[in-house]
């Protein structure tokens, strides 16, 4: 018997001995198969390195009531008699909203946003705002043709 067990532990070192340097080339084999199926891909020259600016094309009601808001404030009207009768996409060219005033510098940047026509009886206000609506700036009053 001590005959057996003697074999059967030179074997299973035998085995141990030639199973882990398989294993070790079927690796490094599987490595090399992936590194060069899946390759490298090269930096595209094309894109810029920062994303482009988002821009909505959904008009958000958080916007709407900042600028109703904004008009019943400036007008005096109660927000209940005003309302948007048409909102437009627009990319302004500066963070002034393209209506820069001699009080502020304005950086050259595009800026994406809305133009907001508001309206009460026959007096309409034409509003700018960045996409957020964190910016408002009143672009003209147009007043009532009895006016």
């Amino acid at each position: 018997m001590e005959d057996t067990n003697t074999r059967g532990y030179a074997t299973a070192t035998f085995e141990r001995k030639v199973i882990q340097p398989r294993l070790i080339i079927q690796a490094l084999a599987f490595t090399g198969i992936l590194y060069f199926c899946v390759g490298q891909t090269p930096p595209e020259t094309t894109k810029t390195r920062f994303p482009p600016v988002e821009t909505r094309t959904t008009f958000s009601t958080t916007v709407g009531h900042s600028v109703i808001y904004h008009a019943s404030q400036q007008s005096g009207l109660p927000a209940s008699g005003l309302r948007i009768v048409q909102v437009r996409p627009q990319t302004w060219s500066d963070n002034c909203l393209g209506l820069a005033d001699s009080r502020g510098f304005c950086t050259q940047m595009a800026v994406p946003g809305w133009q907001i026509a508001v309206m009460s009886g026959q007096q309409r206000w034409i509003y700018r705002t960045n996409a957020s609506g964190s910016v408002i700036k009143l672009e003209r009053e147009i007043p009532s043709p009895s006016s």
